[in-house]
């Protein structure tokens, strides 16, 4: 499990089937103003080069509904900040992250080797 803080609360970064459906819309492509998800293809790329904007919106779509879930760029910002304070950089979150997917039977097979 990986937890993340806002403030006074911990926040545990989820991903299940709607953590997922969530990610996959934010990092997905969209034509004509219409969202064509494929956004889980792109995760694994994203968390693998520490992409500031993709670990911003997963962190977003893995707390919604949570107490303490980040609702202003200010907050996102202070957890973003906090997360290179704790893990050196974003790579190395994005690592982290890659490992809790593979632990995941949802996600095992977005990160198993081929």
């Amino acid at each position: 499990m990986v937890t993340i803080k806002n403030g006074k609360y911990d926040l545990e970064l989820k991903f299940g089937l709607g953590e997922l459906n969530a990610i996959d819309r934010a990092l997905g492509y969209e034509v004509r103003e219409i969202n064509l998800g494929e956004g889980l293809e792109t995760l694994l790329p994203k968390l693998q080069s520490g992409n500031v904007l993709a670990i911003a919106k997963i962190i977003k779509a893995c707390t919604k509904g949570q107490k303490g879930y980040p609702r202003k760029e200010e907050e996102l910002e202070h957890i973003l900040t906090e997360i290179v304070e704790t893990y050196g950089s974003f790579k190395a979150f994005g690592k982290v992250l890659i490992e809790e997917l593979g632990n995941k039977p949802l996600t095992q097979d977005l990160v198993k080797v081929k």
